[in-house]
């Protein structure tokens, strides 16, 4: 194990570089020291080259972490765990190729780009940018905007309260609550809002379903669209054509199914 330790009274700036495998996770808490802790994956590894090569660097509130060459990764090698405790309120950028990036506590703004890697942020941040080919997204919390790429990636968000966007190829894209701009494309995932309580959705996918429910009381102005799918919605109509509509859905697919029905009370 090796570690470091810089005082830090204020929110830091986090990046890290060049970490291949194993984990990253970052932690923003009550503390006035940033602390960085790397391990091996597996105990029972030899990685004594692996440590010495990692770069640890911190000035003027920004904390530089560079993981060990990428040939010096050899098969028979496992991964190195790297963990960062930091103020609450730093803002982090990793760049990974399969380790899983994990963040709790709270974070200001978080940008993840990783291969392979799962990201899990449990903390409340934002903005948020996660670009990822293969990997899970999970993201709690996000306090400001939020752009989300990935190719075969699920994508769960749990409340969203600024204007999101996500882009997948074949991931199942999950949204729990969203309060502004929602727009979010897949060709063969699924679509499923659990409560849109205002602002506007456009949702889109080619094979894959689309599932929305509102929020009770507010209207909603629709443009629903699938050329070989069932287009339900069960929702009463208003009068006046939506026009007094506090939130506008447009959804399209081509051979899924599309449907909007109220989200249950609280």
């Amino acid at each position: 194990m090796t570690t470091w330790n810089f005082p830090c009274p204020e929110p830091a700036a986090i990046a890290i570089s060049k970490w291949a495998s194993g984990s990253v996770a970052i932690a923003g808490e009550q503390t006035d020291t940033v602390t960085v802790e790397v391990v091996a994956s597996d105990p029972r590894a030899d990685v004594d080259d692996l440590l010495a090569q990692v770069r640890v660097t911190f000035e003027d509130g920004t904390l530089s972490v560079r993981g060990p060459r990428l040939e010096g990764l050899r098969p028979r090698r496992t991964g190195l765990d790297l963990t960062i405790k930091a103020p609450a309120g730093s803002a982090c950028e990793a760049h990974t190729a399969s380790a899983d990036v994990s963040v709790v506590g709270r974070i200001g703004a978080l940008s993840v780009h990783t291969a392979s890697g799962d990201v899990t942020a449990t903390a409340e941040c934002g903005p948020v940018t996660v670009q990822t080919a293969s990997g899970d997204i999970f993201v709690e919390r996000i306090g400001a905007e939020a752009e989300i790429n990935t190719a075969s990636g699920d994508v769960q968000l749990g409340r969203a309260s600024g204007d999101v966007s996500i882009n997948a190829v074949s991931g199942d894209l999950t949204i729990g609550s969203a309060a502004g701009q929602l727009g979010a494309r897949t060709i063969s995932g699924d679509i499923a809002v659990r409560n849109l309580s205002g602002g506007q959705a456009d949702l889109a996918t080619t094979s894959g379903d689309v599932q929305v429910m509102v929020t009770p009381g507010i209207g909603v102005y629709l443009d629903l669209s699938s050329m070989s799918g069932r287009v339900r919605s069960e929702l009463d109509e208003q009068p006046g054509g939506g026009t007094d509509a506090g939130l506008e859905i447009k959804c399209r697919s081509i051979s899924g199914d599309i449907r909007v029905s109220r989200a249950l009370a609280a």
